[in-house]
């Protein structure tokens, strides 16, 4: 099973992409964060496989938890999954996170399949 933090600012969204991680066979959500530092701290706590990860959050952006998930010195940190799942469609923030280690960027909204073939493709990403 993987272990999945859901972090976005809109509990709404949070609530929709928790349950479609529920829908999901072989994720359950860990958790839902609705701030950066919030997050960061759930990753400490909680230890998921994946976060799934909004840009626009009010405290940091979603760039800046991801920099500091792959810089924390424990190696757990280094070695979470993320998805960076954001209304975000700016070239910049796409490389971003790419370059800074997510393994996926999915562009809000979209539906249960899209975030279905990425938890899929993640999920084959950490059975190697």
């Amino acid at each position: 099973m993987i272990r999945v933090l859901v972090v976005d600012d809109d509990f709404m969204v949070a609530r929709i992409h928790a349950a479609f991680v529920e829908r999901t066979d072989g994720f359950e959500v860990a958790g839902t964060a609705r701030t950066g530092a919030e997050a960061l701290e759930m990753v400490g706590s909680l230890a998921p496989d994946l976060v799934l990860l909004d840009v626009h959050l009010p405290d940091l952006s979603g760039i800046e938890v991801l920099e500091r998930l792959r810089s924390r010195a424990d190696g757990d940190a280094h070695s979470v999954a993320v998805v960076m799942v954001t209304a975000e469609r700016g070239a910049a923030a796409v490389r971003a996170a790419l370059h800074g280690g997510a393994m996926q960027y999915l562009v809000k909204p979209f539906e249960y399949d899209d975030l279905a073939d990425r938890l899929r493709q993640v999920a084959a990403a950490l059975a190697r």
